[in-house]
């Protein structure tokens, strides 16, 4: 269910490969930009001591005789049932807030949320197989039991080295869905009434705020963002550490330092950036690397929520 450094912690490491990539003569903006989509390593579940560890219920070897079972070897009990609607339920474009645990069969505990209670949050797509698709079943405020086979753990997926290989048993409460924001309609190209500065950047305000100050380049400020390809993969959201996220103005790349500096609390904006305003272009021949912010042209959609200093 994690060794969860996975994409958050590619998007921070990936950018200064990204620059170092593309050479001295591209022109990368700001090596540190993915850093507002990543949260305290030291907070990872799965990866930070035994501050979450949680005794493991007394059938955590096996599912008793009443647990229903699907074909797939999954098994499961109803713990809780939430006062969702039944029809809202996550899926593999959104992020879930979670408490749980997860065990293997004699009892050791491998990942899970704090001992304390205090729920995370996860990327759905980061979850073993068969965790993510109970998830899929479950609304918010569901707690369950589930007992899953070693295939649909983690025993498929190399990529988690130190993860168990058999059989597991987890316990999952649902607290929260967080959809992440569909692509802009217009993520392609900046639409016509879209105002365009001497640089190349191309912006429309979306929701205009009621502050009175606007940061700069030193400035620390709270924002909402997510950001696009053109083809309209996402590729970085504020919401995989929180709902907000803090940034430094000057660390931001240029064309979103250069729109910064004139918003306002509460002011929502969507930003064209070109590729020299962005995380920098390709050169002739150069090919992308498989992870980190794109080359070329990007999409950003920004809120200044707060400026913190």
């Amino acid at each position: 269910m994690c060794v969860p450094r996975s994409l958050v912690s590619l998007l921070v490491l990936s950018l200064s490969a990204a620059a170092c990539a593309r050479g001295a003569s591209a022109p990368v903006a700001a090596p540190a930009a993915a850093s507002p989509a990543a949260p305290d390593a030291s907070a990872t579940p799965g990866m930070s001591g035994v501050s979450w560890v949680t005794p493991p219920p007394a059938d955590v070897s096996a599912p008793p005789a009443d647990a229903e079972r699907e074909p797939n070897g999954v098994a499961r009990k109803i713990l809780a049932r939430g006062k969702g609607n039944g029809l809202t339920h996550p899926t593999t474009k959104d992020f879930v807030v979670l408490r749980y645990a997860g065990w293997e069969r004699n009892g050791k505990q491998f990942e899970g949320t704090d001992a304390d209670g205090t729920p995370r949050r996860y990327d759905l797509k980061e979850l073993a197989p068969g965790v993510a698709a109970e998830l899929a079943q479950m609304v918010e405020g569901d707690k369950r039991r589930i007992w899953i086979p070693g295939a649909l753990a983690y025993a498929n997926r190399p990529n988690f080295a130190n993860a168990p290989r058999g059989d597991m048993t987890f316990e999952i409460e649902l607290v929260r869905i967080i959809q992440v924001p569909p692509a802009p309609e217009n993520v392609a190209a900046a639409p016509k009434e879209a105002k365009t500065t001497k640089s190349g950047l191309a912006y429309v305000v979306l929701k205009k705020g009621t502050g009175k100050r606007h940061p700069t380049e030193d400035t620390r400020a709270d924002v909402i963002y997510t950001a696009w390809k053109p083809n309209g993969d996402m590729f970085q959201t504020s919401l995989i550490a929180g709902d907000s996220s803090p940034v430094r103005v000057k660390r931001l790349p240029a064309g979103w330092r250069e729109a910064m500096v004139h918003m306002v609390e509460g002011d929502k904006w969507r930003l064209w950036l070109p590729g020299k305003l962005a995380f920098g272009d390709l050169r002739p021949g150069q090919e992308p690397l498989p992870f980190g912010p794109p080359p070329g042209p990007v999409v950003f959609d920004v809120e200044l929520v707060k400026i913190l200093e």
